[in-house]
C-alpha cells in the first residue's frame, strides 16, 4: 500500500492510497509526468482518482505504507475490551427483575 500526498498551491493537501506493485523509483517517475501536463492532471489509483490543474501542484510525496492493511485487520485491543465490558454490563442489567405490584 502506498500513500500519495499531493501538495497544491492555496489549497489543502490531498492524500490518496494505491496498491501498485511498481518499484518506488519507477512509480515516482510516472507521477512526475503529472507536472508536465498542460491543462488537466488526472491520477487514477486503485482506491481513488485525483483531478487537478498541473499549474497548482507544488509537490508530491510517495510513501510505502505497509502498516495500512495491518491496522485495518488488526483489532484495537482497548476498543475490544471496552465493547466486551459494555456487553457484560448490559447482560447484568437484563438479569435484574423488580417486583411490580
Amino acid at each position: 500500500m502506498r500513500k500519495i500526498t499531493i501538495y497544491q498551491r492555496g489549497s489543502s493537501n490531498v492524500e490518496i492510497l494505491d496498491d501498485s506493485d511498481m518499484e518506488l523509483n519507477d512509480y515516482c517517475q510516472e507521477l512526475s509526468k503529472l507536472f508536465q501536463m498542460t491543462n488537466v492532471t488526472i491520477l487514477n489509483t486503485s482506491h481513488s482518482t485525483f483531478i487537478g490543474r498541473p499549474s497548482q501542484l507544488t509537490g508530491i510525496v510517495v510513501e510505502d505504507d505497509k502498516s495500512g492493511k495491518e491496522q485495518e485487520i488488526k483489532p484495537d485491543l482497548e476498543t475490544a475490551e471496552l465493547a466486551v465490558e459494555k456487553i457484560e454490563k448490559a447482560e447484568i442489567q437484563e438479569d435484574i427483575i423488580t417486583d411490580m405490584d
